[in-house]
């Protein structure tokens, strides 16, 4: 870890304790707002070096291309809320039940809600209502992106919502355990159902390996499970014993450990890290940024699926790139939806599919083959940690 990383921490740190961040000492600005961006926390890492300013410990050329991003993040954060504000508004007017998951809850448990940036908003509907809803937000001007039998992805006022019918998860056991999340609430304001504080942070936990096993997740999400332990009453054994029937408790506990050892999260636990396995965490974690393509990409996420252990040979780059290609039925009728009501069009649906590949999505592609054949140490060390954390 580098002396900007190590000081980002910090600065991550002392938001979330309410403390005041550290004199930086031979810091390199630029690196640092470099690798604020890349973790998507740069306005967090304002707020806090805005009181080293007004202590006079850093100056206003160091300070002003993080203020500069702070102010467009709570700007953008009003046109957001606006937005959310809307969606939910129409789910509730025509009485459709829904669970908002992930950021658009957890930025509330932050110190500074308006802060805690976010890619998309998800919410979570009954499969029934998917096309009803998708009309609904049509007329109100939100503007389909991407569909899917399950999955509405959709934009309105530079605000992004992934409306979908299941939580999905990392493993049988998980994906069985929140196939039917309105079961998992413990909390109805009309409409709008919660998951209790357990379920929702074994999701969230659920959901950052899932980022781990498609190339990485970053700072911001541990920083959510940081803030769900220390502003909600969730009991650490009850966590740890439900991860632990999820078939996924070695990675929980990995989990926590580093949000103690990068946040002093106030939990009573404790636990090893195997010093090969946390070199390979950190280099993940901080070097990724928040969905771990920073050291990587698809085609990294790939290859790392194809290795056996310790494989870095071409061998495993040529399966990576039949992999692109080489899709089963299943995935092709989740794709394609008419392939799924009919299908007897499955070779039309295979057919679209290479369509896409090559022409709508080749220049992405070309990028991510040659990653295949690039990334294999990156790859190789990757998937020996998805092995380490006993991810399937």
């Amino acid at each position: 870890m580098n002396r900007e990383q190590k000081y980002f921490l910090e600065l991550i740190k002392a938001h979330l304790n309410s403390t005041d961040p550290p004199k930086p000492e031979s810091i390199d600005f630029k690196a640092l707002f470099e690798l604020c961006e890349l973790q998507n926390m740069t306005a967090i890492a304002a707020v806090e070096l805005k009181k080293l300013k007004q202590r006079g410990d850093i100056s206003k050329e160091q300070f002003s291309p993080f203020n500069q991003v702070l102010g467009l993040t709570l700007q953008n954060y009003e046109l957001r809320l606006g937005a959310k504000n809307t969606l939910t508004e129409y789910l509730n007017d025509n009485g459709v039940r829904h669970i908002f998951v992930k950021g658009a809850v957890i930025r509330e448990l932050y110190p500074v809600p308006q802060l805690r940036t976010s890619g998309d908003i998800d919410v979570i509907i009954d499969k029934t209502e998917l096309k009803k809803v998708l009309g609904g937000l049509t007329e109100l001007g939100f503007e389909t992106q991407h569909r899917k039998e399950n999955e509405l992805d959709l934009r309105y006022a530079k605000e992004s919502f992934e409306i979908k019918s299941e939580l999905g998860g990392i493993n049988d056991r998980s994906r069985a355990y929140f196939e039917n999340p309105f079961d998992l609430c413990d909390e109805n304001d009309g409409c709008c159902c919660k998951l209790s504080d357990l379920n929702h942070l074994t999701y969230i936990t659920c959901h950052l390996l899932k980022h781990f096993k498609s190339g990485g997740a970053g700072v911001r999400q541990l920083a959510d499970i940081d803030v769900m332990l220390r502003n909600k009453d969730i009991d650490i054994n009850d966590y740890i014993t439900l991860c632990e029937k999820l078939a996924f408790e070695k990675s929980a506990k990995v989990l926590l450990k580093l949000c103690k050892m990068y946040f002093d999260t106030p939990v009573d636990f404790e636990y090893g890290i195997d010093d090969t396995l946390y070199e390979t965490l950190e280099n993940v974690i901080l070097g990724g940024g928040v969905f771990g393509y920073g050291i990587g990409n698809i085609g990294t996420a790939r290859l790392m699926n194809t290795m056996t252990s310790g494989d870095t040979s071409k061998a495993s780059s040529y399966k990576a790139v039949l992999g692109l290609f080489a899709v089963n039925k299943e995935f092709l009728y989740h794709s394609y939806e008419y392939a799924n009501k009919h299908h007897y069009l499955l070779p039309v649906a295979y057919m679209s599919r290479l369509f896409d590949a090559v022409f709508r999505r080749g220049r992405q592609n070309i990028k991510h083959i040659k990653s295949m054949f690039t990334d294999r140490e990156i790859a190789s060390k990757m998937s020996e940690m998805l092995k380490e954390l006993e991810i399937d």
